[in-house]
């Protein structure tokens, strides 16, 4: 049965009015004898103000709801006849509480007109949204008649105080959501009508310093590529002279590689305590200062002491290296969270062409002055930018957060694994051709600029392409199909290139050079999204946007570059001796084949598993 308890002093004479037309209704239609209103309503008057009342004060108590246990049904009230507001919990359910202190006094109260039979002794269950306790009892809205609200005007419609059923809610929810669903539709039409105005817009909108910051991460990475690789020209011949063998020098070349994949993720997992900045301008130095100790190798004299020292700088240079890179994706994040994937494609633009010009840059320079002109140079290049990068690059935040998940726990999450995959194919397909391209051309008879140009088709189509692609990823958000069309063509060329025993076809320089061309544009399809990819699923994960986040996705991101590119040339010059370049090129095109499988049945069942969690919720929010 129900029963109503109101406050008079919470009630206005015209909802007053209206509750005596609730004991007149009673007493009208009810078998027992009419009572006296203004009894009743004296009665209604001794109810005590109840403190914990969630109602504002000048509107009215929230009416007692009691459940018969036999019907489990509350008794039905006509509409209209209500005053003031009252309140709907979220399951539609009328709804209200009283204390114990007001259940055991006893007092008299008004029955409703169909709540004639006598009470039972047992005590009814109250049903109520503020103490959702087991025994509480579902209210059945099929017999539940509705309560209009009178209120005042003020009140917004759905706002506090308000009643209206729940599928009334769910309807304009709906008509409000396809509504946003069509202005985003329009919204979208219009943005891809326009996508070079506002890709242009994004760059036109950055701060002087934040070009500054750009320019110098850009610069970094043209140099430090550039000291890295000027050496392919001459120092073979060099250290030959110093009576180094072949496997002494190609040691000096993959220690670099080597010490990038361990130090890395040790520097971004403590870059924090560091400083970015800090770790940035230590890095470019210590990389200018090691290139400049490197041109002094010369003086030192044959054997195995210029073996020791060789390596020795180059571990140190390493280690500059992963510093400064590790914090330039860092920083890069920070500084352009809307332009992530765009940032990375800048930066890798300036790395592969520090790669691409690094030999012949060296080589000039090599016959103009020497074995120390080209590191001397290099190295004073280094020096000063990173003296500029003090004054240009911003102070940041880099507080450390309490965050107990750090790099360990990024490495259980499956798509973090999926991109450092990626990035190892990506790292093992450019770096597999430096020792192994030029001997697959002899059969051609080319001279060594052509050799040169076929080496510049790869590297320099990556370093146009690349932020090509950062700007395609970061304007329509289609990382995961860029890196499937990247890894789907990377398979095409590396078959190309053998050719594939499998294709049965020629060797010709033409397939060569478009396999090149075509390779150059896949890696950066492939590579320039896995960055954004990380950061996204450590996201997803609850990793904060924070200097600790970037820098330990960033030690990933290059340790496992590192590892690629040492993998690449050791073992990919051992696979062609022992089965051929063909077969070599045959194995990666597998690999790659390999990750195009894991993406596509990794991002199938994440899709299946959204739909069908949509489709749960949908089916949840219809009932």
């Amino acid at each position: 049965m129900m029963q109503l308890f109101l406050k008079r002093d919470a009630i206005s004479d015209g909802d007053w009015m209206a509750t005596e037309n609730v004991i007149d209704h009673a007493a009208t239609t009810s078998n027992r004898p009419t009572y006296d209103k203004s009894e009743d309503a004296d009665m209604l008057l001794r109810v005590e103000e109840n403190e914990s009342s969630p109602l504002l004060y000048g509107a009215c108590s929230l009416p007692t709801v009691l459940l018969d246990d036999d019907r489990n049904t509350v008794t039905d009230v006509e509409e209209s006849i209500l005053p003031c507001t009252s309140t709907l919990s979220d399951g539609g359910r009328l709804v209200a509480r009283e204390t114990k202190k007001r259940r055991r006094a006893g007092r008299k109260r008004f029955v409703s007109d169909s709540v004639l039979k006598p009470v039972k002794k047992t005590r009814p269950v109250i049903a109520s949204p503020f103490m959702p306790i087991a025994t509480q009892t579902s209210v059945d809205l099929s017999r539940r008649l509705s309560v209009s609200h009178v209120g005042s005007s003020a009140r917004e419609r759905y706002g506090y105080g308000s009643i209206s059923t729940k599928k009334e809610q769910i309807r304009e929810t709906d008509e409000s959501d396809e509504e946003a669903e069509g202005e985003c539709e329009e919204e979208d039409e219009t943005s891809s009508a326009s996508s070079i105005e506002a890709i242009r817009a994004k760059f036109s909108a950055l701060t002087h310093k934040e070009w500054a910051t750009l320019l110098m991460l850009a610069v970094a990475n043209l140099c430090s590529t550039v000291a890295f690789s000027c050496i392919a020209p001459f120092y073979p011949a060099e250290a030959q002279q110093k009576g180094m063998d072949s496997a002494q020098t190609g040691a000096v070349f993959g220690i670099f590689e080597l010490v990038m994949f361990i130090a890395a993720p040790i520097l971004g997992k403590y870059m924090i305590y560091i400083g970015s900045k800090a770790m940035f301008i230590v890095g470019v130095a210590v990389t200018g200062v090691t290139a400049i100790l490197f041109g002094f190798l010369n003086l030192i004299p044959s054997g195995t002491l210029f073996f020791w020292a060789s390596l020795g700088v180059r571990v140190a240079e390493s280690i500059g290296d992963a510093a400064f890179v590790t914090s330039s994706f860092a920083i890069g994040a920070k500084c352009f969270p809307g332009r992530i994937a765009t940032v990375v494609g800048v930066m890798e633009t300036f790395a592969g062409l520090g790669y691409t010009a690094g030999p012949p840059i060296g080589g000039v320079l090599y016959e103009l002055g020497g074995f120390q002109l080209p590191f001397l140079v290099l190295g004073a290049f280094l020096i000063i930018a990173a003296l500029l990068s003090y004054f240009l690059i911003e102070d940041f935040d880099d507080e450390p957060v309490n965050d107990d998940k750090g790099m360990l726990g990024m490495l259980r999450i499956p798509v973090v694994w999926i991109m450092v995959y990626a990035i190892v194919v990506c790292a093992i397909s450019l770096s597999f051709l430096d020792p192994t391209l030029a001997n697959h051309l002899n059969s051609f008879n080319l001279s060594p600029t052509i050799v040169g140009l076929m080496f510049l088709l790869c590297g320099g189509i990556y370093t146009i392409a690349a932020p090509l692609w950062g700007m395609i990823i970061d304007k329509f958000e289609c990382t995961k199909s860029i890196m499937l069309l990247g890894s789907i063509v990377t398979v095409f060329a590396m078959m190309l290139i053998g050719p594939s025993p499998l294709l049965n076809a020629d060797k010709s320089l033409l397939s060569i050079g478009i396999a090149l061309g075509l390779l150059g544009i896949a890696e950066g399809a492939l590579y320039i999204p896995t960055f954004q990819n990380c950061l996204d699923a450590v996201r997803e994960y609850g990793y904060e946007d924070s200097f600790q986040t970037y820098g330990c996705v960033s030690g990933v991101f290059e340790s496992a570059f590192a590892f690629g590119s040492f993998f690449g040339p050791t073992i990919g010059g051992f696979s062609v001796e022992w089965i051929g370049f063909p077969w070599t090129t045959t194995i990666i095109a597998m690999i790659h084949v390999i990750f195009i499988i894991v993406l596509s049945i990794f991002f199938i069942i994440r899709l299946c598993a959204s739909s069908f969690s949509t489709s749960q919720r949908v089916a949840l929010y219809d009932a």
